[in-house]
């Protein structure tokens, strides 16, 4: 049952990553376009953040690859939020999200894996 709580808390938390770091980087992470305010933008990429890491996670589960180790969860889960940022950012007309380069994506991907890490030890302790 926490499957549907920590999608939901994963995309709410991308989404407050995302607006976070555009509110302190304004020149580096932009957040808008024709369609979209910026709060608009950060919920889709947030949304589209979250089902690109779920995709990847579930094919990885799929796989058999067992994460067991929290250092090389944190490597792997930090690689998938890193590909997810990018690829949210390269469709940028779409989720409204733009970054001037791939290190803005490892920032923000550093960002939303540390706080992933701390929502989904606080919803798994629950169970």
């Amino acid at each position: 049952m926490y499957n549907h709580t920590l999608y939901l808390l994963f995309w709410a938390f991308n989404s407050a990553v995302v607006l976070f770091v555009s509110t302190l980087f304004p020149e580096a992470v932009v957040l808008g376009n024709f369609r979209f305010t910026p709060t608009e933008s950060a919920l889709y990429s947030g949304f589209w953040m979250t089902v690109i890491l779920w995709a990847m996670w579930d094919f990885v589960h799929a796989k058999g690859v067992s994460i067991t180790k929290t250092a090389g969860a944190f490597w792997v889960f930090f690689a998938m939020n890193f590909v997810a940022v990018w690829l949210v950012s390269r469709f940028s007309h779409i989720a409204g999200l733009g970054i001037v380069s791939f290190a803005w994506a490892l920032l923000i991907a550093l960002i939303a894996n540390l706080v992933q890490r701390i929502v989904f030890e606080i919803v798994t302790a629950r169970q």
